[in-house]
């Protein structure tokens, strides 16, 4: 299959990994984020001009978001998902699992619903650790107004993950969204590979993607 965009580091495919990935090479690890089946969406209100305000509501939902996520392709090589609290009964057991405390106070969560950390399952060891960054809306550490997709990670957090696996040369992420785990691949100078489904987020990826690497 042609790649939508190619590069030294990373590759990216336009379409349903479960098409894609039968005709990919074995990788070292799977780092993802996948679509959990919460069916999420979040509806947004805009806007402005200058003789007039208007609103106007429109709602971003994730693809493949309303059906359960299957994990079992993943599980048999070494793999970090994310979001797995939400789909543990269809998860091997395992005691590694990563969390990433998004450092909200009482001040910064009022009015938010969303979760205070977010739980990862891995098969690379058998431990449980932490990343505490702040990632709370507006609030940010880093990547201040880069809003890409509305489960979108800190590239520091992928870059995290991938000192867990310091051997890796290539990694797999076949829900790339955004493109956050390629990015933090491309700074790292690995190889990666990311599927995603929908045209505008491979286009986002690939811009962020062609930005100059970050010195180590």
């Amino acid at each position: 299959m042609k790649p939508y965009y190619q590069d030294d580091y990373c590759t990216v495919y336009h379409g349903d990994c479960r098409e894609i990935l039968p005709t990919l090479p074995k990788v070292d690890l799977v780092l993802t984020d996948p679509p959990y089946g919460i069916g999420f969406k979040q509806t947004k209100t805009s806007g402005r001009s200058n003789k007039k305000h208007w609103n106007i509501k429109h709602t971003d939902t994730i693809a493949g978001d309303d059906v359960n996520f299957e994990p079992s392709l993943f599980v048999n090589q070494p793999a970090i998902l994310w979001g797995a609290n939400n789909y543990s009964s269809r998860l091997p057991d395992s005691g590694g699992w990563l969390v990433f405390d998004k450092k909200r106070t009482d001040a910064t969560r009022a009015g938010f619903i969303a979760s205070d950390a977010e739980l990862a399952w891995t098969n690379l060891f058998n431990t449980v650790r932490l990343f505490s960054y702040l990632w709370n809306g507006l609030c940010r550490q880093s990547e201040i107004g880069e809003h890409y997709h509305v489960m979108q990670k800190p590239v520091a957090l992928m870059k995290w993950c991938f000192s867990f696996s310091p051997d890796t040369t290539t990694t797999l992420d076949p829900f790339m969204g955004s493109g956050t785990t390629l990015r933090a691949a491309k700074d790292l100078r690995r190889k990666a590979i990311g599927i995603e489904i929908e045209e505008k987020y491979c286009e986002i990826a690939v811009k962020r993607l062609q930005q100059e690497v970050l010195a180590l």
